[in-house]
């Protein structure tokens, strides 16, 4: 009776486990100029209130882990903020 209670308790956990990860997502994007469209290499790519953040590649791509219901926030000099 108590293996049969562990191996239900191991089961019950490893369930939980990965709902709790399922929360989390992988985001990717291109920052482009509004004007023209071109890239923006050098953008910072944050999730509001946190200081996770992520800046873009020489193409103007990122990729970044946000959980469920967070707003990114990209910025970069001399523009204003999204």
């Amino acid at each position: 009776m108590k293996l049969k209670l562990t191996w239900l308790l191991t089961l019950f956990m490893a369930f939980v486990m990965q709902f709790s990860f399922a929360q989390e997502k992988t985001v990717t994007g291109t920052v482009t100029t509004a004007d023209d469209g071109l890239p923006l290499p050098g953008a910072s790519v944050i999730v509001k209130g946190t200081s996770r953040g992520q800046q873009t590649d020489f193409d103007g791509k990122y990729t970044i882990q946000v959980n469920t219901g967070e707003v990114l926030v990209i910025s970069y000099v001399g523009m204003k903020d999204a």
